[in-house]
C-alpha cells in the first residue's frame, strides 16, 4: 500500500511539475517573439530536448528516496520548478 501511494506521489507531482514548467516557459516565450499557435507544443520539445525532463525525474527521484511521509507535495513541486525552470534558458540563449 506504501510503495503503491510513493508510486501515485511520483507520477501525479512529475506531471504537474512537467506541466507548470512548460507552461511557464510557454509565458515567456509569448512576451518575446512566439507564435500562439504552437508555443506549447514548442515548449514541450525544448522541455524534452533541453534535458529538463530528466532532471526533474531525476531531482523528483533524489527528493523522494530522502524524504518520509510526512512531505508537503505543494514544497516539493515548487522546489523542483524553482531548480528546474525554463526561462532562464531564454536569457542564455536570448529568445
Amino acid at each position: 500500500m506504501v510503495l503503491v501511494r510513493k508510486l501515485h506521489l511520483i507520477l501525479f507531482t512529475l506531471m504537474i511539475t512537467g506541466c507548470l514548467i512548460v507552461y511557464e516557459y510557454s509565458y515567456f516565450c509569448l512576451q518575446g517573439r512566439g507564435n500562439p499557435q504552437d508555443v506549447i507544443e514548442l515548449a514541450v520539445k525544448q522541455y524534452e530536448d533541453s534535458g529538463t525532463q530528466a532532471n526533474v525525474f531525476q531531482d523528483l527521484q533524489q527528493v523522494l528516496q530522502k524524504c518520509n511521509d510526512n512531505v508537503t507535495v505543494q514544497q516539493l513541486i515548487l522546489d523542483i520548478i524553482l531548480r528546474n525552470r525554463m526561462c532562464k534558458l531564454m536569457v542564455i540563449n536570448n529568445i
